[in-house]
């Protein structure tokens, strides 16, 4: 069992002064224990720190960090111990756009990748972080940009993180981009879907009967279907339906939905700033096995070693599209906890690479 504990925030006012909401997820009573005998390494003590994609919301890797926390109490290892696990709602999304939807009508500007990734950045230097762990950052598709971006100030000696996981990141080169657009790539037609999808229910259990009938959901985890009715819809009225008194909508609105997948700026960035994270520190990706999102034309430029971007580990699940933390998150657990014993279990040159494809 795990405890969880809600956390707010405030927003940095330059950035719009958004609330920043986050969950804590760490073991109850968890103990640490110390080596116990001269030859045993010390354990490093992890603390894990998760941004979701466009149109999802913090409590989405609830499964998967479970999963990594029974893994650790299954086969636990004197090398290192995850101590906790952040989840952090972009400020559009989840309850952060249930705190923040009077400011986002008011300030209708897209809200950026540097953006949240400075909100990142204000959340690592709280002091929220359990004190002497290592951070580890793991983002799923925008929330990877995210967390590359997160870096964007930061001197490569005085990065806010030990080692960086990627989620099937959606990052693309400008020409793979013009050609994404000329051809009509699937991650590119989800503004569209966005502009016209249903977003009103009269019920929690309507809209999760609505969903479950319906791709993308009927291929989620059941358990992440439950969190996403729970923690991603909210009740109206809200500032963007003012005149509905009953029922259920997104908590992410039509309009900064569609925003969120203009980030092509924000993809290209993350990109370039990988040409220095990845001689400096571990940096994993993780794709899906069903290419069904990121093309492996693009997928092969973000891992391109020619371009400067050496990952230490490239990781490919079966049976899961580009919503991996949605449709697979036991075996996305297993990937992680593997990452993670390359990185804190072995005493491996964080510049090698080892391809599981």
């Amino acid at each position: 069992m795990l405890e969880e504990k809600e956390f707010e925030l405030p927003g940095l006012e330059a950035d719009g002064g958004f609330v920043n909401t986050l969950v804590r997820y760490k073991p109850k009573a968890a103990t640490v224990k110390a080596a116990t005998t001269p030859f045993e390494r010390p354990r490093v003590h992890l603390s894990l720190v998760l941004l979701h994609a466009i149109a999802s919301h913090k409590e989405s890797w609830l499964p998967t960090v479970e999963h990594l926390f029974e893994l650790q109490e299954t086969i636990p290892t004197n090398a290192f111990t995850i101590v906790e696990a952040w989840s952090m709602d972009k400020p559009n999304h989840g309850h952060a756009a249930v705190a923040n939807q009077h400011r986002l009508i008011e300030d209708p500007r897209v809200i950026s990748g540097r953006q949240v990734g400075r909100a990142v950045q204000a959340f690592l230097k709280s002091g929220l972080i359990a004190a002497g762990s290592t951070v580890v950052a793991i983002g799923h598709s925008a929330g990877a940009c995210i967390m590359v971006q997160a870096t964007d100030d930061c001197a490569v000696t005085e990065l806010p993180f030990s080692s960086l996981i990627m989620v099937d990141p959606p990052m693309m080169t400008p020409e793979i981009l013009q050609k994404a657009l000329a051809e009509g790539w699937p991650l590119l037609r989800a503004m569209e879907i966005a502009k016209n999808r249903k977003d009103v229910w009269p019920s929690r259990s309507a809209a999760k009967e609505w969903f479950a009938k319906r791709f993308p959901w009927r291929r989620w985890d059941p358990r992440v279907l439950d969190l996403y009715v729970e923690h991603a819809l909210c009740d109206l009225p809200t500032a963007s339906y003012p005149d509905l008194k009953e029922g259920v909508t997104l908590s992410i609105s039509r309009a900064q939905e569609i925003n969120g997948y203009s980030g092509h700026a924000d993809a290209h960035a993350a990109l370039e700033r990988l040409k220095v994270l990845c001689p400096t520190i571990p940096v994993h990706c993780i794709f899906g096995g069903q290419v069904d999102m990121v093309p492996l034309e693009s997928q092969a430029a973000i891992v391109d070693e020619d371009a400067g971007r050496r990952m230490r580990s490239i990781v490919r699940i079966a049976r899961s599209g580009h919503l991996l933390v949605q449709e697979a998150p036991r075996d996305l657990a297993l990937a992680i906890w593997s990452i993670l014993h390359e990185d804190y279990a072995r005493p491996t040159a964080p510049t090698s690479t080892t391809a599981r494809l």
